[in-house]
């Protein structure tokens, strides 16, 4: 039985459906790439302000405390966030050296010339005792005990989607003490769920 619909027209609207469905798969796969490439940003920010703050910890923890000893401290948890890399955007990290070399100040007790605010992550890296008890990250208190020396490393980083083009932002932020305690001494991460800083 023979359509009413000319051959044409019928050539046409499968070439309109063709075209279409081809737009909406090239769209939901881009949609697919681009939430990868996320998460795979996600993960490589984590790592590197973890290892951050952990190396941080561990240079500060257990030398006899100087406003020298504070510096280079700061200057270990930089170099590791500021020579790493996030899919191939190493410019991106980089470019936060002055933001966190900002965050030094010697004349301040341990070298904190801010205090992160929980609600904005502004790119730093602070010094502190941490009490466990409280969850408070104290830059006003030089620690005795060296299992209460604490190093936080935060930082916002913006990449821009190979796929997409547009930019996205990254949040970072880790907290690690140095832990004399453990066999072999070493630094640890601890949750941030409820950490507060005084500056």
């Amino acid at each position: 039985m023979k359509s009413g619909v000319p051959k044409s027209t019928r050539k046409g609207a499968a070439l309109v459906w063709l075209v279409g469905s081809a737009a909406l798969v090239v769209s939901a796969m881009t949609m697919v790439l681009e939430v990868g490439w996320l998460n795979l940003c996600r993960s490589e920010v984590r790592v590197i302000v973890e290892n951050a703050a952990l190396a941080g910890a561990r240079s500060w923890g257990p030398a006899a405390d100087s406003a020298a000893v504070r510096t280079v401290a700061k200057q270990v948890a930089i170099q590791l966030v500021t020579s790493s890399t996030v899919e191939g955007s190493n410019s991106e990290l980089a470019a936060l050296e002055g933001a966190l070399n900002a965050s030094n100040d010697e004349d301040e007790t341990n070298n904190n010339a801010v205090c992160p605010a929980a609600t904005v992550l502004n790119t730093t890296v602070f010094l502190g005792e941490f009490d466990a008890s409280t969850c408070v990250l104290d830059g006003t208190v030089t620690p005795v005990a060296a299992a209460d020396r604490g190093c936080l490393v935060q930082f916002t980083l913006t990449l821009v989607s190979p796929f997409t083009g547009l930019s996205r932002s990254v949040q970072a932020r880790a907290l690690a003490l140095w832990d004399p305690a453990a066999s072999p001494a070493r630094s640890r991460l601890v949750s941030l769920t409820s950490v507060t800083c005084v500056p």
